[in-house]
């Protein structure tokens, strides 16, 4: 896949100083605020990818 190619879409863990993790979403190219505290990184990545699929199912809904 070329650079110019990327995904608009994706979801981002990230682990704060104390040990809590949150995830940060990005939607078609706007980034969404940080969500959070989840307490391991799988629950965090797990709860972007239901929220990237509801606003998925939105976008597809309204075409």
């Amino acid at each position: 896949m070329a650079a110019d190619k990327e995904p608009v879409s994706k979801v981002t863990v990230e682990k704060d100083t104390k040990g809590r993790y949150f995830f940060a979403l990005t939607f078609r190219g706007v980034t969404y605020p940080v969500n959070g505290p989840f307490a391991n990184p799988l629950q965090a990545a797990a709860a972007g990818q239901t929220m990237l699929k509801r606003l998925e199912a939105q976008a597809g809904g309204k075409s």
